[in-house]
Order: structure tokens, then sequence, then C-alpha cells
């Protein structure tokens, strides 16, 4: 069997045909006797979570006084929106530890075994055991095979009783990948742009054909009959091959099919900057708010989702700020000792939209990433775990 090739790999050769195709202190933690009665609300409401994955500085996002990266974001769902501008990762600055810690409000994976999963319920199972609903309630599309367990926990009477479908993007074998190299390094040679379009072309029906999609996480025959038509519809195109494209138009295709309460998208192709290049870089950071833009839009188009969602968006983590000695938008710390985890990886951001935030309103004060599992699973009537951190919702509401 061929060698999996892996996220990073993938992500190298992909990019050369893309051009041509609140602190703890102020935020407290939960307890059982500070909890506010939960007001009733409809169980037509829904939550959208979106991680504009794979490491993004503020200094490139919110803070950029040109927003140029971020226009779709900036110009079009901020002035509808509530916008936290010092949310904090407060432990190891690595995509799946704030992936989990942002779905169950507990900081998880401190032992960085991302193969178990996350030791504290999930916003998905809380909601189904909750609602009673099936598995096609809540579903999670991550971008690589280490956030596999997010969509369920280690927690007594939760559990895959009541996980999400989690879905991955295709891989493929590393022959593939080499053939892919070898094709787009023999065009660049040539210097001939119509030369590079069609060896991307075919660079991209190979990746296709040569695919395979993981199946691990689904819950039921018809989460896996889903996921098996839209595979194949996505083998039989010829649009992008991104990762993130493929989770996007696979979350918008279930919204449309199964209407779910709570939905995950993990985004991850930001974290091509591990490459050096700073145009890679900021491309990514424009795709990624060009396809939330998308998913916010089917929000207004689908009926059950018209009204009734609320969409939390923020970086999993930052990346380390520029300065001499440091790795800067390269890198974002060493995750086992967390040496050089700056501020530039612990400062980011979240856009909160939906019926009962407040327009406009601007929260300058930290508040840990922690806070999103409560925040959500409070607009849909429901409460977070014993000890998670604290729900944020009567900041913006």
């Amino acid at each position: 069997m061929a060698e999996k090739f892996n996220r990073r790999q993938f992500l190298c050769s992909a990019a050369r045909l893309g051009a041509v195709m609140a602190g703890a202190n102020l935020i407290g933690r939960r307890s059982r006797s500070a909890q506010a009665c939960a007001p009733a609300v409809s169980k037509q409401r829904k939550l959208i979570v979106v991680l504009f994955g794979g490491g993004t500085r503020s200094s490139e996002s919110i803070d950029d006084p040109a927003h140029r990266y971020i226009p779709r974001l900036w110009n079009e769902m901020v002035p509808k929106a509530a916008l936290f501008t010092n949310m904090r990762v407060e432990h190891k600055v690595v995509h799946p530890n704030s992936a989990g810690s942002i779905m169950t409000g507990h900081w998880e994976w401190d032992d960085i075994d991302w193969t178990r999963p996350v030791a504290h319920p999930t916003i998905f199972e809380i909601c189904r055991r909750a609602r009673r609903t099936p598995d096609t309630s809540t579903w999670a599309f991550v971008y690589a095979s280490i956030l596999a367990k997010t969509g369920e926990s280690l927690a007594p009477d939760y559990g895959k009783a009541y996980a999400a479908n989690v879905v991955e993007p295709p891989t493929i074998p590393r022959t593939t990948a080499e053939e892919m190299d070898r094709r787009m390094q023999q065009a660049a040679s040539l210097g001939s742009a119509d030369a590079e379009a069609r060896a991307a072309a075919a660079c991209a029906k190979l990746a296709r054909q040569t695919s395979h999609i993981s199946v691990d996480g689904l819950r039921s025959k018809e989460a896996g009959s889903f996921l098996d038509a839209e595979y194949k519809k996505w083998k039989a195109g010829s649009d992008s091959t991104s990762h993130d494209a493929f989770l996007t138009d696979r979350a918008i295709a279930c919204m449309r099919t199964f209407a779910p309460d709570v939905m995950a998208v993990d985004f991850g192709e930001i974290d091509c900057a591990h490459y050096g290049s700073w145009s890679r870089y900021v491309d990514a950071i424009q795709r990624t708010d060009e396809l939330t833009w998308r998913l916010w839009r089917a929000t207004q188009e689908i009926e059950q989702y018209r009204g009734q969602t609320l969409m939390l968006i923020l970086p999993d983590h930052g990346r380390q700020l520029d300065r001499p000695g440091h790795w800067g938008f390269i890198h974002h710390s060493n995750f086992y000792t967390n040496e050089g985890a700056d501020e530039g990886c612990r400062r980011v951001w979240m856009i909160a939209l939906g019926p009962g935030v407040r327009t406009g309103r601007r929260i300058e004060k930290p508040v840990p990433i922690t806070t999103v599992a409560a925040t959500g699973l409070q607009y849909l009537g429901l409460e977070a775990s014993a000890g998670a951190e604290s729900s944020v919702w009567n900041l913006i509401s």
C-alpha cells in the first residue's frame, strides 16, 4: 500500500497549482452556583464554529489598517457582528490543542496525544445528548487527520454514542505527490505559462484519480452515503483540489442535506506559512476569508439557517512576531515546550454573528478561546460541562 502523503507535503505541491488553478483573571471559571438560568430558546437555533485555521496573526488580519487579506470578513461581516480583539491562547500553541479546547471549553491534549479523544464533553455531544438527536445533527469538517478526534470525548456518559460525524479531506499517495512535483518543476523550467497551466490541470486530475478519503469519523450509514456521493462528485469534477475548498463545499452540502444543529469547520491551509513563503501565507489568508464568507452566505440562503444561526469565527492561534532570533510568520512556537509562544502566537480575535448579537460591539478585554463552547451552547439554551470556561454571551447580547 502506498504511504499516505502528509498534509504539509500536499500543501507544498498544491500551492504550485494554486496560481494557475480575555485573560483568565478577567473571565472566571464556570461554576454551577454562578450560572445564570438559560432562557427558553427555540430548538431551531443553529451553531456554526469556523476556525480560521492554520495560524493567523492579527497583524495580517484585523490589525492591518487596510485589511487587505480579509476583505470579506472586514467589509461585509464585521459590520454585522461583534468583534473580540484580544482572544487568548493560554496553553500550548498548536492546532489540535486549540481546536479541541475550543470545542470543549477546557484546555485539551496537554500530553500531545492526538490519537485519543478529548477529555471533556464536546459541543457536539452536549447538544446531541440534550436534544436527543441523531448523528447527522452534528458535523465537524477538519483539514487533517490530527484533528479527527475533536468530535468525541472520553467523558463518562458521552463519547461515541453522541459524537459528531468528522470529515477529513482526501489524501494522496506519496508517489502521486512526487509525480506532481516532477511535472510542475518540468513545466516551470520551460518558462511558459501555458505549459504550467497544462501541467497543473494534469496534476489535479492525477490527484483526484489516486486519492483516498477516510470514513473512520462517520457514525451512520446516512453519513457514509452522503460523503460517498460527495467524494465521487469531487473526483469527477475539475474544480479546486484545495483541502479547505473541499471542506467548504462538503459543509454547505451537509447544511442543505441534514441542516445540522451544530457544525464546526476547521480550515488549515494558512499553515503553508511553515514553508517560509510570505506570498503563500497571505494568499492562504485571502482564500480562507473567501471560504468563510461562503459559509456565512449559506446561512443567509438556506431556510433552516436563516435568522437562526450563531456563527463564531476565530483563528486557532497566531504565529510568532517578526523580531531578531525568531522565525516570525513561519512558525508558532515549540508545542512540546511552548518556547517561542509570544504575543503574536497567543493573541487572536473572534467575530460573532447572529440573532441577538449587538452589531458594532467591540470587546478589547482578554478573553480565552475556551469561552467559545459555553457561549455557543448558551445560545442554544444549553450548558457547557462542569469546570468549562464561562460564556461571554453577556458581552455581545
